[in-house]
């Protein structure tokens, strides 16, 4: 079961008109295909996609589930939406309340246990060693925990205190001091008739419904739960200053994560009926250190970033540590510097994207862009000559006509409405 519905403030208009298991990464990958390619590896055919918010392109993505083989004769993907039946149906009130009311699906697969995890995560994980851990220890809940810092982990993660058994003997939800450096990756392995009475009585008795806050601590010392630790690469990516740099982590000599080995499936994007081209490097133009997918031409420079399927850099333009999304164009002379670029972003002739020092944090949402890097939403259109600062936030759909001003200052937004504003 990956819960997919959700959206991220942190992301701010990243996950405006899409959830966050939607998110494109890493040049052709959208987020929920680090947990879809870890599940089959796994050899787990079944899997129900819990989702609420704006799930129209995440359905289109999953489409029947042939990328990742779950297709077929016992092998299968199902998006599970809120729905009306005549009793036990609402709007998912929360992670616990969303699994409860597909207790159906569960019941009509008749599995042992049930994987629970998020789908707006970064990693490359094999879940078998956990799985076979869960079963030889008799465990009731296995959750995956691995050792954070303090410092990245407080009031943002659960922790987990464990014995030298591996039994967890105390959980703390976002803590601000942890009592453990063992962060939980929100990934739950459940003994199935366990998980169903546990719902159950939460769906009686809960107050916040969450799988986090209200099921697990009740777990803890009543159930034998147990931890799996996991040492490998794992990122939330959960504001736009974090996903920038989980896009980063695909680059240099000794990047942290390593596709060519995780093997992650993706829907490819077609070109009308065929597929993309190979990406063409013409004649006078510099990459260096940089993802460069199918369909991308580059005749400029480009340093240190991730371009996406469709992208098109044209002479004399300049990309430096940034992540542009499908079909995005950078124009001739213009210059793109720590910047994030939504699918189908048009940056005007002589255009700046991140110009200055790094200022304040956004002044709309300081706590998604601090680091210096300006996001610009989906299909908006940047003016010949424009320069925007550190910071900023473009929202999706501004065209050339919405620009009143020659510059955007640092930490600023541009947004047509108030009634548009996250």
């Amino acid at each position: 079961m990956i819960l997919a519905g959700g959206r991220v403030e942190e992301l701010s208009v990243l996950t405006h008109r899409r959830p966050k298991a939607a998110v494109p990464f890493g040049g052709q990958y959208r987020m929920i295909d680090f947990a879809l390619s870890a599940l089959i590896q796994a050899d787990i055919e079944q899997v129900g996609v819990l989702s609420l918010y704006r799930p129209s392109s995440l359905i289109d993505h999953l489409g029947t589930g042939e990328p990742w083989d779950l297709v077929g004769r016992g092998r299968g993907i199902k998006i599970l939406p809120p729905f009306v039946a005549s009793e036990s149906s609402q709007w998912y009130r929360g992670t616990a309340d969303a699994v409860f009311q597909n207790l159906h699906y569960i019941r009509k697969h008749g599995p042992r246990d049930v994987l629970i995890l998020s789908g707006d995560h970064v990693y490359g994980m094999d879940f078998k060693p956990m799985i076979q851990q869960h079963r030889e220890s008799g465990a009731d809940l296995t959750m995956v925990v691995k050792p954070l810092p303090p410092e990245v982990g407080r009031g943002r993660f659960g922790f987990a205190e464990v014995d030298n058994q591996s039994r967890v003997i105390g959980y703390q939800e976002k803590p601000d001091r942890p009592r453990s450096n063992l962060g939980s990756l929100t990934i739950y392995l459940f003994r199935t008739e366990v998980l169903i009475a546990r719902l159950e009585e939460n769906a009686r008795t809960g107050t916040t419904y969450q799988l986090y806050s209200e099921v697990l601590p009740e777990m803890v010392g009543r159930d034998r739960v147990c931890a799996f630790r996991y040492e490998g690469y794992w990122n939330y990516a959960r504001s736009v200053d974090a996903f920038h740099q989980a896009n980063l982590d695909l680059l240099g000599d000794e990047p942290p994560i390593r596709l060519d080995r995780w093997g992650i499936r993706t829907r490819q994007q077609l070109n009308g009926l065929g597929d993309l081209p190979p990406a063409r490097i013409e004649k006078g133009a510099s990459v260096i250190d940089s993802v460069v997918c199918p369909g991308v031409q580059v005749a400029g420079t480009v340093v240190r970033s991730v371009l996406s399927p469709g992208v098109r850099v044209v002479k004399g333009a300049r990309v430096y540590e940034s992540v542009v999304m499908h079909d995005a164009v950078v124009s001739a002379r213009a210059t793109v510097d720590r910047a994030v670029l939504d699918k189908g972003v048009v940056v005007g002739e002589g255009a700046q994207v991140g110009v200055g020092e790094t200022a304040a944090p956004n002044q709309e949402a300081p706590q998604a862009l601090a680091s210096g890097v300006t996001l610009i939403g989906k299909q908006s259109a940047i003016p010949a000559g424009v320069r925007i600062g550190r910071n900023c936030i473009v929202y999706p759909e501004i065209h050339l006509e919405d620009w009143k001003a020659p510059e955007l200052a640092a930490g600023a937004s541009l947004c047509l409405s108030e009634g548009d504003r996250l």
